[in-house]
């Protein structure tokens, strides 16, 4: 876990100075603002990483904060099950073998603990696919974040045509390209 975490950090860290970089070059400057697209495979790489990250990256921070807590929140229910599952367990244990024909204690006993493990299992195998979604929904995220980027850099586009006073038509029997000023 801590290696996670170290390799987590340091990723981070390498990214923060990239950016840094290249905000910070003596590179010309272009007169138009580049589209930023982001790596689909890249992001569900963020996604099976840390869940979130993938959908924070894409700007779904609503989303990527519900999967974030879903999984936490899967991962202390199953904990928290197996110290409950753990004693109940050993209880059926201790009555199967120094009391095994008191069959209805051994049998309540063994109900009680099969209740706990199913509980522990529904919290892991719910973490699991939260998990699972949260690496299918960081693809579709970053392919829908590219759309509307390359929507956005279209309609800006089209607005800096309109300020020129250009009209582009079409009709079924031609193409055509006017200039209007008004005066």
């Amino acid at each position: 876990m801590r290696i996670l975490l170290t390799l987590l950090i340091l990723f981070a860290s390498l990214q923060f100075c990239y950016a840094e970089t290249v905000e910070n070059s003596n590179a010309p400057i272009a007169q138009e603002k580049p589209i930023r697209l982001i790596s689909p495979v890249g992001n569900m790489v963020r996604a099976t990483v840390f869940p979130g990250w993938g959908q924070f990256h894409s700007r779904n921070y609503f989303r990527g904060s519900l999967i974030l807590l879903g999984i936490g929140g899967s991962a202390v229910g199953a904990f928290l099950a197996h110290q409950s599952f753990v004693p109940a367990y050993e209880n059926y244990e201790s009555l199967a073998f120094y009391e095994p024909d008191d069959t209805n204690a051994v049998l309540a006993s063994y109900d009680k603990a099969n209740q706990k493990y199913k509980l522990k299992m529904f919290f892991i195998y719910t973490g699991i696919g939260l998990w699972a979604y949260s690496i299918i929904d960081s693809y579709v995220s970053a392919n829908l974040y590219n759309a509307n980027s390359q929507i956005r850099s279209i309609q800006e586009d089209a607005e800096q045509i309109e300020k020129l006073g250009l009209q582009v038509g079409i009709t079924p029997s031609r193409l055509y390209l006017g200039v209007v000023k008004t005066f």
